[in-house]
């Protein structure tokens, strides 16, 4: 009984985490403009994006130029499908008043190659290994 019960938590939790992610890919979406990356809202039946509001983990808008990039990494690092989208930026400023950077993960919830092709076209900073 133990072991069905763990069995049948984990596959729970994984459904619960997938609906989110799906639920999440059909509302965001990533948008490169002329200055920078930044996270919308996917609007109804007009499919309008609209400013997807302030960060819930840090504050301030979900935009971010190019330029204020110091990293970007997809993980697993060399998946053919990652999981996980990092990337490290100087534009927000820490409550201390510091901005020595600033780290964001998201879940890979779009097509991981466009958004790599677009780091890349952009400038984004990147440490190579």
């Amino acid at each position: 009984l133990g072991h069905d019960l763990f069995t049948t938590v984990i596959g729970g939790l994984f459904v619960l985490l997938a609906t989110l992610f799906a639920v999440q890919a059909s509302r965001i979406r990533f948008v490169f403009d002329g200055d920078a990356f930044e996270l919308k809202n996917a609007g109804g039946d007009d499919e309008q994006l609209t400013d997807s509001g302030e960060n819930f983990v840090v504050g301030g808008a979900n935009r971010w130029k190019y330029d204020s990039f110091v990293n970007y990494e997809f993980f697993p690092k060399g998946s053919p499908i990652p999981i996980l989208v990092y990337f490290k930026e100087t534009q927000t400023v820490k409550e201390d008043g510091s901005n020595d950077g600033q780290i964001h993960f998201f879940p890979a919830i779009a097509n991981c190659k466009q958004l790599e092709e677009q780091f890349e076209l952009r400038g984004c900073a990147k440490i190579r290994d």
